[in-house]
């Protein structure tokens, strides 16, 4: 059974809670997620755990993968305007600190553009 902690977000946790990810994106009515995640993650297939479910559920998605270690402003400001470029609706972070913080900054610049000047 998956643990869910909420914060300003939900994330879910423990066995079973990637199962969690296309119903609730349905639920949402997200149109298109903007998936984070970092190089090492795809290359060996962690990512594609997620974007697999994706595919299944016919939910479409755009990857952004140019993520650091330690994170950039140059990865911010890539992945905003990616964001934006393929019409996102919503962020999905897959990975450790990078990914979660890169996609953190986004969403924040995303929902605030007056945050824009990072």
């Amino acid at each position: 059974m998956a643990n869910r902690i909420v914060l300003n977000t939900i994330s879910y946790h423990g066995k079973g809670a990637i199962k969690e990810i296309a119903p609730i994106a349905q639920s949402k009515g997200w149109k298109h997620i903007f998936v984070c995640s970092d190089p090492d993650l795809i290359k060996f297939g962690v990512t594609s755990k997620v974007t697999d479910l994706l595919d299944e559920a016919k939910i479409p998605y755009t990857v952004y993968s140019g993520i650091k270690p330690n994170p950039t402003i140059e990865n911010v400001v890539e992945g905003v305007e990616s964001f934006k470029a393929c019409g996102a609706d919503s962020i999905i972070a897959i990975g450790g600190g990078s990914s979660m913080d890169t996609a953190k900054a986004i969403g924040i610049i995303i929902a605030n553009p007056e945050f824009a000047d990072v």
